[in-house]
C-alpha cells in the first residue's frame, strides 16, 4: 500500500488499565484456540479498491486465534481451583486474533473487537486484534463506506453485510472453543533468522541519494541494493500443557505479498509457510502475525514472478520451524495485559484537509482509488474530532520476561526496534497492522529523509508519542516515554502554553460488583506531607448502589506517593447512614474534599439526602437536603462526623446544596461555597456564600447574587475557581451548562451558555462541567455530544479538556484534548484538583451496566474502574 503523513500535536500519548491476570493467589489458565473462514466472496472490493476484485478463490483467508483466561485461584491446602472472583480485572479473559485481511479501520476495528469481548466476557482494550495485511483481501472502514455510499458509490471500498457475516463466524468458532478449553501451564519463547526476504523500502543510490522506491516485487530493478533497516529475527510465543504444545504465534516485519492485484484472492506465502508448519504438528494451532513492516518488503528478493512465492514461503517456513526448535519452555506465572491510548494527530495539509477530501470524493472525474482515499482520510478525521484514540495493547508475562503487543496500521519497524531497545532484558515480540486508520507511519528520522506518500493521515514526527506509549505497555519506570511539548514545536492553531505536555491515563481501583458502583472519586493534596516532600492525597467516593442517586456513606482512599500506591478504600463509620426513626435513612451524598492551610484541615462538602427504603431521595419534610460537611484531622487521621451549614431562616433554603461542586479558599482563609437552592425540588438558584472555618465550624458570613434561570430544573451543580482577577463559575443545566464571572466571588455578571469560539454550542448538557487552572490559564473539564458517543447517557463520555477564553468566556476548540475516553459507561460525576504545579488530575468512577443474568465488564472497556487522567504540565 501507500504511505502517509502526521503532524505534532501536544497531545499525548497515555495507558492505564493494568490488567493483572496473575497476583496472590495464583492462578491457573486455560486456552481455547479457535479459527474460522472469512473468505471474501467473488466480486468484493480487494484492498479496499485499490487493485481488482476478487475474481478467483487461489487459497482460503482465515481468522486465527485464542482466548487465555484464567482458570480460578489456587487456595491454601486445597488442591483443586477455587472460583474466580467476580469482577475483578485478573478475572476477565484475554483474546489474541490474527485476520487474513487488510485492514479493519475505525468503526469496523472497534466492532469486531466488541463483538470478541462480549462473546468472550471482556473489554476490548484486552483484544489483541491485527491484520496480516495481504493486498489480495479486504479492508473495512464501514464509515468511510458510508461516505461512499451517499455518492452512489456501494460496494467500492467494502461490503458491511459480507463484514457483519464474517464477524459472526469469528464469534460463533470463539464460542465454540470456550466450551472446550485446555490448561496451560508453560510458556515458550523462541525465534530465528529469516533468511532472504525482507528489505527496507528505503535505498541509497551510489550517490548518497535517497530513495523511498523498493516495493513488495521489485526485485529486478532494485535488488543489488542492501536490505536496509529491517528487523530479521522472526519470533514465536508458545502456549503448553505441560509438555504439549497447544498454540503457537510467530511474528516477522515484512510486507506479506509475492504478487497481487489481479483479483486473485490468497493468504499469500505466509499463508502457505502458516500452512505447513500446521501440518507438521496438527495438535497445534498455527497463527502468524505481520510486525511492523510499514517500509520494509520482499522487494529485494522478489520481482513479482509468480514462482517467488512458494520460494518465500519455504524461506519463512522454515524460520517459523527454527523458531520452534530453539523454543524454551518457563511456568507460566503470569499475564498481565495493559494498553495505552495513543492519540495520532491528523495530516492537515494539500490534499489531506477537510475541504480538499471532501472535494475529491464528491468528483465524479477523479479516479476510483483517490475517491475511496478521501473517504477513508473523511473517516479518520471523523474520528479524531471525536477523540476515539488508537488503542495500543500489549501482553506482559511473567512480570517482564516476554511481551506481545499489537501496534496500529502501516507502522515502520523502526518502531518495532524501538521497543526492543526500550526492554533489552525481555523478549520483545510485536505486530503491526492493527487499526489501520492512520495508513503508513513512518519514525521521525525516516520524514527527515524525505519520505512522502499520499497513503498516511498522520502528521509527521510521531517517535515522542509512540516512546510514551511503548514506555507504558512496557512498564518502564514513571517518565521513560512521556514525550515533552517545546514552544517550537509545530502545534497547529494552537501553541504550547495552551496544552499538558502529557496525559497519563491510569486505574486508581477496580471492582465490578452486581450491587454497587465506585462513584464520585475526588482527590485533595495536603502539602508536604507525602514521601520524598510530595503531598499526600486523599481520594475520597461513595458506593452507588444502582438506584438513581442513591449512595453508601462515605470512603477514603489515601496515597503518599502522588498515586503510584493506595490505601483503602476504607470505610468511615462517623460518615455511614444514620438511620432515622420514622424508618428512612439520613446520608452524605456528592462530596468534594479542599484543603484548609490556615487550620491544616480537610473539609469534604456535600449534600444531605433522606433515603427511603428502596433507596429514593425523600422530600417530604422541612430543610429536606442541606450542605453538610466533615473535618479530617490530618494528624490523628480521624474524621469527624456530618456537620449542618446552616443557611438564613428562608424557606427558599429548604434545599440548599453544596453538591458535586468546587469550591475554594482565599488568601485569607475564608471560602467561596457555590450552593444551588429551592423551596422545593422545582427549579433551582445559585449563589455563592462567603465562610469562615475556624477548624471546628464553618460559618456563612455574607451571600451573593442570586442567579436565577427558568429552564426546567434553573442552575445546579456550581463549581467556581480563581484564575488572575477574576472569579469563574460553570454552571450545570438540564438542556446546556452556562458560565459566568466575577472580580469578587460574589457578584457575577449575566450568565451565558457555554460556547466554542467559532460560536457553535459546546453541548455539554444536564452533567457538570469543572475547572482546573495552570498558571494564567484556565481549562474547562466537561463532556458533551458531537464525540461518536451516542450510545452513552447524556453522551457523559468521554472527559474533554479545553482552554478557556476568560475575555469572551467561550472554549478554544482547537485545544481540545480527551482526559479520559470513553469506554461505554457514563462518566458525568466526576472531580477535578490541582496536586502539584506539574499535575492536575480528573478522577471519575464507571457507571457500568447491570449484564444480566451477571456482572460483566461493557465490550468497550467499562469494567468498574476508579479512573485517573493525570494532566502533566512542563
Amino acid at each position: 500500500m501507500k504511505h502517509v503523513i502526521l503532524e505534532a500535536i501536544c497531545l499525548t500519548v497515555a495507558a492505564w488499565n493494568a490488567v493483572v491476570l496473575a497476583e496472590s493467589p495464583k492462578l491457573l489458565w486455560e486456552v481455547a484456540p479457535f479459527e474460522a473462514d472469512i473468505t471474501i466472496p467473488i466480486g468484493h472490493a480487494c484492498m479496499g479498491g485499490g487493485v481488482a476484485n476478487a475474481r478467483e478463490i487461489v487459497d482460503p483467508l482465515y481468522a486465527k486465534g485464542f482466548v487465555l483466561r484464567p482458570r480460578g485461584t489456587v487456595l491454601p491446602n486445597q488442591e483443586e481451583p477455587g472460583p474466580i472472583p467476580v469482577g475483578k480485572r485478573e478475572a476477565f479473559p484475554i483474546v489474541v486474533l490474527a485476520l487474513d485481511w487488510c485492514q479493519l479501520n475505525n468503526e469496523a476495528d472497534f466492532r469486531f473487537r466488541e463483538a470478541l469481548a462480549e462473546a468472550a466476557g471482556t473489554t476490548r482494550q484486552r483484544i489483541l486484534l491485527a491484520c496480516v495485511h495481504q493486498h489480495d483481501a479486504p479492508i473495512f472502514d464501514l464509515g468511510a463506506q458510508v461516505l461512499l455510499d451517499e455518492q452512489g458509490l456501494t460496494g467500492w471500498l467494502c461490503d458491511p453485510k459480507f463484514f457483519e457475516e464474517a464477524l459472526a463466524r469469528v464469534v460463533a468458532a470463539l464460542k465454540e472453543a470456550l466450551k472446550n478449553p485446555r490448561p496451560v501451564t508453560h510458556i515458550g519463547l523462541g525465534q530465528a533468522r529469516v533468511e532472504k526476504i525482507a528489505s527496507n523500502r528505503k535505498i541509497i543510490t551510489a550517490e548518497g541519494r535517497i530513495h523511498w522506491s523498493r516495493s513488495s516485487a521489485s526485485g529486478a530493478t532494485y535488488g543489488d541494493y542492501p536490505e536496509g533497516d529491517i528487523d530479521p529475527w522472526l519470533k514465536t510465543i508458545s502456549l503448553w500443557n505441560n509438555d504439549e504444545p497447544i498454540v503457537a504465534w510467530s511474528s516477522y516485519a515484512v510486507h506479506p505479498m509475492s504478487y497481487y492485484g489481479q483479483g486473485q484472492v490468497s493468504a499469500d506465502f505466509p499463508g502457505m509457510a502458516r500452512a505447513k508448519r500446521q501440518a507438521d504438528d496438527p495438535r497445534v494451532m498455527q497463527i502468524y502475525f505481520t510486525g511492523c513492516a510499514g517500509d520494509t518488503t520482499a522487494g529485494k528478493y522478489n520481482t513479482g514472478d509468480p514462482g517467488n512465492r512458494p520460494v518465500l514461503a519455504d524461506r519463512l517456513y522454515r524460520a517459523m520451524l527454527e523458531a520452534w526448535q530453539s523454543t524454551q519452555r518457563y511456568p507460566l506465572e503470569s499475564v498481565v495485559c495493559r494498553h495505552a491510548d495513543l492519540y495520532l494527530p491528523p495530516r492537515d495539509e494539500g490534499d489531506f484537509t477537510l475541504e480538499r477530501m471532501r472535494a475529491i470524493l464528491g468528483n465524479e472525474k477523479e479516479k476510483r482509488w483517490r475517491r475511496i482515499s478521501a473517504a477513508l482520510g473523511l473517516s479518520w478525521r471523523e474520528r479524531v474530532a471525536a477523540g476515539k484514540p488508537i488503542e495500543v495493547p500489549c501482553l506482559d508475562f511473567n512480570n517482564g520476561q516476554a511481551f506481545f503487543g499489537v501496534l496500529p496500521a502501516e507502522t515502520f519497524v523502526g518502531y518495532q526496534l524501538m521497543a526492543q531497545q526500550m526492554r533489552p532484558d525481555a523478549f520483545v515480540m510485536l505486530a503491526g497492522f492493527g487499526d489501520g486508520a492512520p495508513g503508513y507511519i513512518p519514525t521521525d528520522a525516516c520524514w527527515k529523509e524525505g519520505y512522502n506518500d499520499d497513503y498516511c493521515w498522520v502528521a509527521p514526527m510521531t517517535d515522542a508519542l509512540f516512546r510514551d506509549a511503548l514506555a507504558q505497555v512496557l512498564n518502564l519506570p514513571e517518565g521513560s516515554g512521556c514525550p515533552k511539548i517545546s514552544p517550537t514545536d509545530k502545534m497547529g492553531p494552537t501553541n504550547a502554553r495552551s496544552c499538558p505536555s502529557c496525559i497519563r491515563r491510569e486505574v486508581i481501583y477496580q471492582e465490578l460488583s452486581p450491587d454497587y458502583l465506585w462513584f464520585h472519586p475526588r482527590v485533595v493534596a495536603i502539602p508536604g506531607l507525602g514521601r520524598n516532600g510530595n503531598p499526600r492525597l486523599v481520594l475520597t467516593l461513595q458506593k452507588h448502589l444502582r438506584v438513581s442517586d442513591f449512595y453508601s456513606g462515605l470512603y477514603y482512599m489515601v496515597s503518599d506517593d502522588l498515586g503510584r500506591s493506595w490505601r483503602g478504600p476504607i470505610q468511615i463509620p462517623q460518615l455511614d447512614w444514620k438511620p432515622q426513626p420514622d424508618g428512612s435513612t439520613f446520608a452524605v451524598a456528592d462530596v468534594t474534599p479542599g484543603y484548609h492551610p490556615p487550620t491544616g484541615k480537610v473539609l469534604a462538602l456535600g449534600a444531605y439526602v433522606y433515603y427511603d427504603q428502596q433507596g429514593h431521595q425523600l422530600h417530604d419534610r422541612p430543610r429536606f437536603s442541606q450542605t453538610a460537611y466533615a473535618i479530617y484531622d490530618l494528624q490523628t487521621d480521624d474524621w469527624s462526623g456530618w456537620h449542618l451549614l446552616e443557611f438564613p431562616d428562608d424557606k427558599k433554603f429548604n434545599l440548599a446544596r453544596n453538591a458535586c461542586s468546587q469550591w475554594l479558599v482565599e488568601p485569607d482563609g475564608t471560602l467561596l461555597i457555590p450552593v444551588y437552592f429551592a423551596e422545593n425540588y422545582g427549579v433551582m438558584a445559585t449563589a455563592v456564600f462567603r465562610c469562615q472555618f475556624d477548624g471546628h465550624k464553618l460559618r456563612i458570613f455574607e451571600q451573593g447574587d442570586e442567579l436565577h434561570l427558568n429552564q426546567v430544573r434553573g442552575l445546579v451543580e456550581p463549581s467556581i475557581i480563581r484564575c488572575g482577577n477574576w472569579y469563574f463559575l460553570t454552571l450545570r443545566n438540564d438542556l446546556r451548562g452556562y458560565v459566568t464571572r466575577s472580580t469578587d466571588g460574589l457578584h457575577w455578571e449575566p450568565i451565558r451558555p457555554w460556547l466554542f469560539d467559532d460560536g457553535q454550542e459546546l453541548g455539554s448538557y444536564d452533567t457538570q462541567q469543572h475547572w482546573i487552572s495552570h498558571g494564567d490559564r484556565l481549562y474547562l473539564i466537561y463532556t458533551r455530544r458531537g464525540a461518536m458517543n451516542d450510545h452513552v447517557p447524556r453522551h457523559r463520555a468521554p472527559l474533554f479538556m479545553a482552554e478557556v477564553d476568560q475575555n469572551n468566556l467561550c472554549v478554544l476548540r482547537a485545544t481540545e484534548r480527551v482526559v479520559l475516553p470513553e469506554r461505554g459507561s457514563m462518566m458525568g460525576n466526576f472531580g477535578a484538583a490541582t496536586i502539584t504545579p506539574e499535575e492536575a488530575w480528573v478522577t471519575v468512577g464507571e457507571y457500568t451496566a447491570l449484564s444480566s443474568p451477571e456482572v460483566r465488564p461493557n465490550p468497550k472497556g467499562g469494567d468498574g474502574s476508579v479512573l485517573l487522567g493525570r494532566i502533566c504540565w512542563e
